[in-house]
């Protein structure tokens, strides 16, 4: 579903993989959730006399993640990073884990980071350390006097935004699970279990609001619960006869500082030009239209302090050209909204939120602005619903989005801190087939949701799907394993573009979705650079997998024209020119995957994963009880399918099952809550790579101590 937090510029999520079809209404098929890392157990480890650095490198990433003892996981880091006859790559990323504990910890680990990129300046964990030292050396040369700028470690709980802590508390989301929890991850309590919903906690964290979109079940849904999981009550619900929403979609809301009332904003009325803004009371769901600006999106919405008044963030519709950002403030009992604050104007593509959040004393709005090319943190002066002097700058900074805390605090987010949205890791497959250890592969994606990485042919490269220059566009990058060398092989006009390497040649297939709700099929010839068009579909189609032959391509296909939850997957024959369906339409959440050989297909259907031959009709379950988001993926030799699910600790982790049927087996753990992760398989089988969205695509800071400073500054 395409997820909308409170008062976040809404943006896509979406889950997918090689050959991989989530349960989404979105098309494009988009990989969902955390980083991975996977590890043999502590008592494997010990059974392998002498272990090697590599497992024991995994055997202290399990200390430290799932047993959380960090003491333990430093020792044995230092006892790697000790052993000169470890490959250069392991002892880095012990280093690196080492640098991690000890923050952790509280203690000072610079020294660790710059040591890092000192002496493994060549391997992938020095692009981490200098990631941290350019990151910590901006904000001690940009900090001021009396600023505390401190930021959250959250990665490892869940999903949620600025508005979801304050610090020290969050309302965190696992998949269907949502949580209220300290961020040292001692504690957690259940809220909710369901599907298909965004979520707003109020400033005390005592309540939580629920968009609920609709499924087969219900309709969309506006509820409250308290904190603690019980008291749920409805607010506001869809009228299927009579329907009150304009989209299915999620909207924008914030509960005032006194938990009585909600603002719901980013979403119309029925036959209304998007741009209303509702507010609705929390004790018994009366609403009624605040502000109605016909031809604008509101993209934000907060209430004053002391309830008497709404600041909002008004867009115009057609933000292709350059605008800028209005903030407005309307009294709640009625009147006229005035015009508080316009931003610098907006450059193509890069439109910004300029509005945060009230200060906790109410007398000043706390707002972004990009100036000269340079973003800052800004303090508006505002009295009775007027500003009464011009903004004071505050320090400079990628303040995407922020809220207030109950203490006055900002928590902001910062979205520079990530250039890419995704995990994406490389291992061997043993004799055994079982992956060994993996290690990350940092893509240039310039922040695209999805890479959709394939091995070429040899397995001495990697193609993968880059955003441009142009946010409309997207770019097809080839990449040598061994150098890192990369080139551009070809420059997509459109950006639901979707690419795979053929399995024997080296050609790259895309689909390419266009403007005329067409989809081409095409080739990129590696020695020429050649385009070749192979044939064009009518309606939306995204490509999942290429068969061994290049005779079978694989889609998932016109979801978003059949307006259904659950797009087919179809299997196109190149020297018939015929499309069959392979797996039908369905609402019911199933999750698919091809296989590499394009002869099985495999399903994750209520905690069942089951697989059958692509041209069979009797499904074979493998396994229950698999609970996060993902299908199975079946190996390249189809012995054997990868699953993720929780293990007997509680902690989510890999398996495999055989395809014949039998017993499961545990491979590692999935550190970070890891789940979603979708696997693709070089030709001959012998490597893999996993790509998981990573949780952490923004940074999360908490400013303290800005407020006095400015004031006095101003007095001066």
């Amino acid at each position: 579903m395409k997820e909308n937090r409170p008062g976040r510029i809404p943006r896509a999520t979406n889950v997918g993989g090689a050959g991989f079809l989530p349960g989404s209404a979105v098309l494009c098929v988009l990989v969902l959730l955390l980083q991975i890392l996977f590890s043999i157990s502590p008592r494997r480890a010990e059974a392998q006399a002498p272990a090697s650095a590599g497992v024991l490198l995994q055997a202290g990433i399990e200390k430290e993640d799932v047993d959380g003892d960090l003491k333990s996981a430093i020792e044995i880091y230092q006892k790697v990073f000790a052993d000169t006859s470890a490959s250069r790559d392991v002892r880095a990323r012990a280093l690196l884990r080492i640098a991690g504990c000890d923050e952790k910890l509280g203690r000072q680990a610079r020294q660790v980071y710059e040591q890092i990129v000192r002496d493994f300046g060549d391997q992938s964990a020095a692009v981490q350390a200098r990631k941290w030292l350019a990151a910590h050396t901006q904000q001690e040369h940009s900090s001021s006097p009396g600023i505390v700028d401190r930021q959250i470690e959250w990665a490892r709980l869940g999903s949620m935004g600025p508005a979801d802590t304050d610090g020290e508390r969050a309302v965190y989301a696992i998949g269907d699970d949502l949580y209220l929890g300290d961020l040292a991850g001692h504690g957690k309590r259940l809220v909710v279990n369901t599907r298909r919903y965004s979520w707003a906690p109020c400033k005390d964290f005592s309540l939580v609001l629920l968009d609920l979109l609709s499924t087969s079940t219900r309709q969309h849904t506006l509820g409250v619960i308290r904190a603690d999981g019980t008291g749920y009550r409805t607010l506001i619900r869809d009228d299927a006869k009579n329907s009150i929403f304009e989209r299915d979609e999620p909207f924008a809301m914030s509960c005032s500082w006194d938990d009585r009332n909600v603002l719901l904003s980013d979403f119309s009325l029925k036959s209304t030009i998007p741009g209303q803004l509702w507010l609705v009371a929390i004790a018994d769901g009366e609403r009624r239209v605040l502000v109605d600006v016909k031809g604008w999106w509101i993209r934000k919405a907060v209430f004053s302090p002391d309830g008497r008044f709404v600041a909002y963030e008004v867009w115009p519709r057609d933000a292709a050209s350059p605008h800028t950002s209005r903030v407005f403030v309307v009294p709640v009992d009625g009147g006229e909204p005035r015009l508080a604050f316009e931003s610098a104007p907006w450059q193509v593509g890069n439109a910004f939120l300029a509005l945060l959040d009230w200060t906790a004393d109410g007398r000043n709005l706390i707002l972004r602005d990009v100036q000269k090319g340079k973003s800052a943190l800004y303090l508006l002066p505002v009295k009775d619903g007027s500003a009464t002097g011009p903004a004071s700058f505050v320090r400079f900074g990628e303040f995407d989005d922020g809220y207030t805390t109950a203490s006055g605090a900002l928590v902001y987010e910062d979205r520079s801190v990530s250039p890419s949205n995704v995990d994406v890791s490389m291992a061997s497959i043993g004799p055994d087939d079982r992956p060994g250890d993996w290690q990350a592969i940092d893509l240039n994606t310039n922040g695209a949701s999805n890479p959709w990485p394939s091995f070429s042919p040899d397995g001495t490269g990697i193609a993968y799907v880059a955003k441009d220059a142009d946010p409309a566009r997207r770019d097809v990058i080839v990449r040598n394993l061994a150098t890192g060398e990369e080139h551009e092989i070809y420059r997509s006009l459109y950006g639901s573009t979707v690419c795979q390497f053929s399995p024997r040649n080296p050609t790259v297939f895309c689909s390419v979705e266009r403007e005329k709700g067409e989809t081409d099929l095409i080739s990129i010839a590696l020695d020429s650079g050649a385009v070749e068009k192979i044939a064009t579909f009518s309606g939306s189609r995204f490509l999942l997998s290429v068969a061994r032959d290049e005779q079978a391509f694989f889609f998932a296909g016109n979801a978003w024209l059949l307006g259904i939850y659950e797009p087919p997957v179809m299997r196109w024959d190149r020297a018939t020119q015929l499309e069959t369906t392979i797996e039908p339409t369905s609402e019911d959440r199933r999750l698919i995957s091809v296989s590499p050989d394009g002869r099985l297909i495999a399903r994750l259907l209520d905690g069942v994963a089951s697989v059958r031959p692509v041209n069979g009709s009797s499904w074979k379950a493998l396994v229950s009880g698999v609970s996060p988001r993902t299908p199975p993926f079946v190996m390249p030799d189809g012995k054997w399918a990868l699953y993720q699910a929780a293990d007997s600790a509680g902690h989510p982790a890999l398996f495999r099952v055989p395809t014949s049927g039998g017993d499961s087996e545990r491979l590692g753990v999935l550190p970070n809550n890891g789940s979603g992760s979708a696997f693709f398989f070089s030709a001959d089988g012998r490597q893999v790579l996993a790509v998981s969205e990573k949780p952490a695509d923004y940074g999360l800071s908490v400013l303290e101590g800005f407020i006095p400073l400015v004031r006095k500054e101003r007095e001066q």
